[in-house]
């Protein structure tokens, strides 16, 4: 056993070197747990290719992701700018209810049809007093006649003097024909998916998109009751007026669109107007610290040149001053300056 273990203790140092500690693990022998450096190195080399090949696959998953990303930007793009597009082909003149009669019409109507009534009744009443002898003949024979234009006026169109026995029931009628249309045509609009709220993103380009009236009737767009919500002429209009403003900010759009694209074939970079206004922002605020700096150097020039300069305002000099100074003053200091000397 001495023996055994004196030459366990004195092996050669390589055999020590290439043997790498393992954990001991219950149940397995100590020649499994023995590796030599070679397939140390080859452990660690298929860990780095797994490593490198798993760094692989997650960037190509990423690429895919990108340009599915960017083939569905592309699909929402196209799908905007074809609704877009649909709001120049759209009928203004249903949605304005322009044709639409007005109560004013309809009252006026109303009162020629029930004057023309009271006047054939009246007519009929003179007629039928001259047959009863109640008044003269000829009164009833004139009578007569008025009552029988006006009844065959009823029935043969002659009304282009008399319009109002049926234009009344006509502005009726065509006032519940043009109500099932612009009902009828808002639902083709809006479809199965609404529309209103799919051309929402034009607001970027109109602000007046977004008021909080528009915002409301896109809301109602989007969860699929703004046709059940749309009930007096109000509606409608707000209905009309936001897709006038659609089609206004669509034009900004495309107008936006054709700009950056000739940018880009010209090599410029479609930014290049934020630019110059950043940099004309940048030029007023270094002439605003030029002056600046130039007011603080004129503050701090040195007394002298203050003194030096000349007095803007002079007070006018006093009177004796203004005297010539007489002979023995003038002698004065001269004698003064002798003494002195």
């Amino acid at each position: 056993m001495d023996e055994k273990k004196l030459a366990a203790e004195s092996g050669s140092p390589d055999d020590t070197k290439d043997k790498v500690n393992m954990p001991n693990v219950a149940g397995v022998y100590p020649t499994h747990q023995k590796m030599t450096a070679e397939d140390v190195a080859d452990i660690d080399a298929r860990k780095e290719r797994e490593r490198i090949k798993a760094q692989w696959e997650a960037q190509k998953v990423k690429q895919k992701q990108d340009e599915r990303k960017k083939a569905e930007d592309e699909r929402q793009k196209a799908e905007r700018e074809a609704l877009y597009r649909d709001l120049d082909s759209f009928d203004y003149d249903l949605l304005s209810l322009r044709e639409y009669p007005t109560d004013f019409e309809i009252e006026t109507a109303r009162r020629a049809r029930l004057g023309w009534f009271m006047g054939l009744g009246f007519a009929v009443f003179l007629f039928t007093s001259s047959l009863l002898n109640l008044i003269d003949s000829w009164v009833g024979g004139i009578a007569g006649g008025v009552a029988f234009v006006l009844w065959l006026s009823r029935g043969t169109g002659m009304l282009s003097i008399l319009p109002g026995l049926s234009r009344h029931p006509e502005l009726l009628a065509k006032r519940r024909r043009i109500k099932n249309q612009v009902t009828e045509y808002i639902q083709h609009i809006e479809g199965k998916r609404g529309y209103i709220h799919r051309i929402y993103p034009l607001v970027h380009h109109n602000a007046r998109l977004r008021a909080r009236k528009f915002r409301r009737i896109a809301l109602m767009s989007k969860e699929h009751t703004i046709i059940s919500n749309i009930k007096t002429l109000q509606d409608v209009a707000l209905y009309n007026e936001y897709l006038e403003e659609a089609k206004k900010a669509a034009q900004e759009y495309f107008l936006r669109e054709a700009e950056d694209k000739l940018l880009a074939d010209e090599g410029i970079d479609p930014d290049v107007e934020d630019l110059e206004v950043d940099l004309h922002e940048q030029q007023g605020e270094e002439d605003e610290e030029g002056a600046v700096s130039t007011a603080q150097t004129d503050s701090e020039q040195p007394a002298e040149d203050q003194t030096n300069k000349k007095p803007t305002h002079l007070k006018p000099a006093a009177k004796d001053t203004l005297k010539p100074a007489s002979i023995e003053d003038s002698e004065a200091p001269k004698k003064h300056s002798d003494k002195e000397a």
